[in-house]
């Protein structure tokens, strides 16, 4: 006997699937076709709970029953093609469609849902009406490339962009990434208010002549045609450059537009902008704290961190939000910013966080960075830096992925890694945390170059924190600016007190290198900060 699914009628479902099968815009292979009829039928009849990685492995991709999901992923990975398959027929042939087809990220079992919920993700039911507010980032079309002129040499050059860029922008999980043939319809009044539809769409025109290429791009807002961003691209072209150039040129457009700190982040921030956290959806939540990120305003972590508590109970499959979560949890550890009293350890819950956001999206470069910054204080050094590798090799277009490697390697006076890492993360996004600059500073310093250690140091944009005011204060006393070096140990104190009693067990907790401990005692000491901890480590050699 057939079942109702969440209130449709069981042949209402199977002409659902019926109709999305045979749409031109559902461009699926037939594993993934089988894939889908399966979990529908299984659900149908009433056996959801069989829909497991081991029974669709055995029953619908032929493997045997030593199947073993820990070490064959096909699953996971097909389960990932059909999520993305539909996501991009809901936008374009089936965006009017009455019912439309969910496999929630974390399971195998669809969830059916009406056209008029089709903007949210379906909510526990002791959720807050408010809390249905959410949605997981934007979604961005990519719009196949045009190209015009010379084309008899590389007719396809057009065509590689578009799927390099697509490919390129996926690795941000932040974001949804659709490409079509085709734009869906910008809706119009309230009759398509609920239709889905991008946010952002991304098209661009390809230039091509024997020896020379010119590439207009353009990112615009989907609903309202307003430009957000414009480029051009132009070079020499080569045969031996071909690929590289294509490849350049994507990562390039990756890093602007998608990148925490980037052009849609920057755009799309300002839609929550003045908005109370009660109200903010769960993207909003994931912008307020890549805004607290920025500058570790010790005012925003409270408000930040019940907003991302909020939205991991409502939206338990939101593995971004596990990740900030995780990070916000290291930073109230490290910089003992108070959340007031709380019933766990902040390291243990920042790695449980953490490992929860990878388990949710286990090619998710920010959910191993949030790993990484869990473990690193922990003081498992070696684990924490493996993790920040993992998140680079899924996306080297992250350029907060590349800093924060940079900072970690500059603790470790590993200067030959660190230094191009965070040269590169600031070229390529200047708007980038300033706190990374410690990094750089910790590089002058162990080398005596005093002035663009300042320069370093007064570049760090984190007033409530005090490890910018102690690298001015380090490198204007070195200096013999009195003055400049006297206020910024005042601003020390004013954060922390005692921080002169505890100055070489805070830099051990971060895992400094006892010869740059050394030199930053010796550099506060001359600044004019006091304390136990500055008195009794006695001067020593050090060597860069």
């Amino acid at each position: 006997m057939s079942h109702q699914v969440m209130g449709f009628p069981a042949d209402v479902v199977r002409d659902t699937v019926h109709h999305i099968l045979s749409s031109p815009d559902f461009g699926a292979t037939e594993r993934i076709r089988n894939f889908l009829k399966y979990i529908i039928e299984e659900t149908l009849e009433g056996r959801a709970e069989r829909i497991k990685a081991y029974t669709i492995a055995t029953s619908v991709f032929g493997r045997d029953k030593n199947f073993d999901p820990q070490v064959d992923s096909i699953v996971r990975i097909e389960a990932g093609r059909l999520r993305r398959t539909l996501e991009r027929y809901y936008l374009t042939g089936g965006r009017d469609d009455e019912i439309q087809i969910r496999i929630p990220v974390g399971s195998y079992v669809p969830v059916i849902i009406g056209r008029e919920t089709s903007g949210v993700e379906p909510v526990p039911a002791n959720a807050d009406a408010s809390q249905a507010r959410f949605h997981r980032g934007p979604a961005i079309l990519v719009e196949p490339f045009e190209q015009e002129g010379a084309s008899a040499t590389h007719p396809h050059f057009a065509a590689g962009l578009t799927q390099s860029l697509v490919v390129r922008l996926t690795r941000f999980t932040g974001l949804r990434v659709y490409f079509t043939s085709s734009q869906p319809e910008t809706p119009s009044g309230d009759q398509r208010a609920t239709a889905p539809v991008p946010d952002y769409v991304l098209r661009g025109v390809v230039s091509l002549s024997a020896d020379h290429l010119s590439v207009d791009i353009v990112l615009l807002k989907a609903r309202s045609g307003r430009t957000v961003w414009a480029d051009s691209f132009d070079s020499a072209l080569l045969p031996v450059d071909f690929f590289s150039l294509r490849d350049e040129i994507a990562n390039r457009v990756a890093q602007i537009i998608a990148q925490p700190y980037g052009i849609i982040f920057t755009d799309t921030a300002k839609d929550s902008d003045g908005d109370p956290p009660s109200m903010l959806s769960s993207y909003s939540c994931v912008l307020s704290f890549y805004k607290y990120w920025k500058t570790f305003d010790r005012e925003m972590i409270a408000p930040t961190r019940d907003c991302l508590e909020r939205t991991i109970r409502v939206d338990p499959n939101y593995a971004e939000a596990f990740a900030c979560l995780s990070l916000l949890y290291s930073n109230a550890h490290r910089f003992g910013h108070s959340l007031g009293p709380l019933t766990f350890d902040l390291r243990e819950r920042a790695l449980e966080l953490a490992n929860r956001a990878i388990e949710l999206a286990p090619n998710s470069a920010w959910s191993h960075y949030a790993r990484s910054v869990a473990h690193w204080f922990a003081n498992d050094v070696a684990t924490s830096i493996r993790a920040l590798e993992t998140g680079r090799q899924l996306n080297p277009n992250d350029t907060t992925i590349l800093a924060e490697l940079g900072q970690r390697y500059a603790f470790l006076m590993q200067w030959d890694k660190a230094v191009p890492l965070l040269e590169t993360a600031f070229d390529r996004n200047p708007a980038q945390p300033t706190g990374y600059r410690i990094g750089m500073f910790l590089y002058h310093l162990a080398h005596g170059r005093y002035q663009e250690a300042l320069h370093e140091g007064r570049r760090v944009l984190a007033p409530s924190v005090l490890y910018g005011h102690v690298a001015i204060a380090i490198a204007a006393a070195e200096l013999g600016r009195k003055q400049e070096a006297v206020e910024a140990v005042r601003r020390i104190l004013e954060i922390d007190p005692a921080y002169g009693d505890r100055v070489v067990r805070d830099l051990e907790s971060r895992n400094l290198h006892g010869d740059l401990i050394t030199l930053v005692i010796q550099g506060l000491r001359k600044a004019g900060l006091r304390g136990s901890e500055v008195e009794a480590l006695p001067g020593a050699h050090v060597s860069a």
